[in-house]
């Protein structure tokens, strides 16, 4: 990792499609699109999303159904909340906007930090209840 690159890691549930788009040269090339947790407080059915080239996703050695990827800390990314319609192969986009890798990665780590209190609240109350 460049010092101007922050990794983002997330399970692979969150890899949403893989998309097959035709290059310059000729050939083709494969992105994937990831899925970005909701905030706090604001929780809809359309997901954020962004894409990530095939080459530049990884799987975690230590655990297989973990994903990271580097991005640029600095570098504004295309995020977007769109619904793809498979049967009309169309998709209607709600919303485009741009985040910085920072961003995106801020995102997942608040995700992750509200997921464990959530997880630590539900076991404190658990041991109260055992304790009593």
């Amino acid at each position: 990792m460049k010092d101007d690159e922050i990794a983002v890691s997330f399970s692979k549930s969150f890899i949403r499609d893989r998309l097959t788009l035709p290059s310059t040269e000729g050939g083709s090339y494969d992105l994937f699109i990831i899925e970005m947790p909701d905030e706090e407080g604001d929780e809809r059915k359309i997901k954020r999303t962004f894409t990530v080239p095939e080459s530049r996703l990884k799987t975690d050695k230590k655990y297989e159904y973990i994903r990271y990827t580097y991005l640029k800390k600095d570098r504004l990314y295309r995020v977007m909340r769109a619904l793809y319609d498979e049967n009309a192969r169309s998709t209607r986009v709600e919303e485009t906007f741009e985040m910085t890798g920072q961003e995106i990665h801020d995102v997942f780590n608040r995700y992750r930090n509200r997921k464990r209190q959530e997880f630590e609240r539900k076991f404190e109350s658990q041991e109260t209840k055992e304790g009593k």
